[in-house]
C-alpha cells in the first residue's frame, strides 16, 4: 500500500492556506494607493531639485545659460521671474507640466490646471489625480490634495485643504 495524505491532513493544510491568505489580503489592500503616493512623491521632490538647481543656475550665471530640458535663457523671454525662478508657464504646458524644467519628459501622470486670475495653477499627480480615498494621512498626497507651484517663493509644495 503506498503512502499517502489522509482526508483530515488535507483539510488542515487548506485550513492554513486560508488563515494565512486572510492575513495577508488587508496588507496587499492599499498597495495600488501606496505606490502611486510614493511615485508623485518622488516627482514631487524631482520637480523642487530642478526648481532650486534652475535657480542656483541663475545666481550664479551673468551670462545666458542651459537649464531644464534643453532650454536657453537665451531663446525665451520670460522665462525667470524677478526672484530667478522659472514661472508657472516655463515649467511645461496643461497635458505635460513639466516638460521644460525634468530632463525625463515621461510625465503624462501629472497635469496642470490653470486657476485663472490671481490663483495659482494647481497640479495634480498619480495619487491626487486618481480620486485615491481619502485616508488624512498627514504629508501624503491623496484624495482631493493638489501641488502649487509658488514661483516668487520657488516653492512646489503640497496643499491639503
Amino acid at each position: 500500500m503506498r503512502p499517502a495524505f489522509t482526508l483530515i491532513e488535507l483539510i488542515f493544510v487548506i485550513v492554513i492556506i486560508g488563515v494565512l491568505s486572510a492575513v495577508a489580503m488587508p496588507k496587499f489592500k492599499n498597495l495600488i494607493d501606496n505606490s502611486q503616493i510614493a511615485s508623485e512623491l518622488a516627482t514631487a521632490s524631482s520637480v523642487q531639485s530642478a526648481i532650486d538647481a534652475v535657480h542656483g543656475e541663475w545666481i550664479t550665471n551673468t551670462c545666458a545659460f542651459e537649464w531644464g530640458n534643453g532650454q536657453n535663457t537665451n531663446t525665451a523671454s520670460a522665462e525667470f521671474n524677478a526672484s530667478g525662478y522659472p514661472t508657472a508657464a516655463e515649467m511645461g504646458d496643461t497635458l505635460n507640466p513639466f516638460n521644460k524644467l525634468l530632463k525625463n519628459t515621461e510625465n503624462g501622470d501629472w497635469k496642470r490646471v490653470d486657476m485663472g486670475g490671481t490663483i495659482l495653477p494647481r497640479y495634480y499627480g498619480p495619487a491626487t489625480n486618481s480620486g485615491a480615498k481619502d485616508r488624512n494621512l498627514p504629508h501624503k498626497p491623496e484624495g482631493n490634495d493638489y501641488w502649487e507651484y509658488n514661483a516668487t517663493l520657488g516653492t512646489f509644495k503640497l496643499i491639503e485643504p
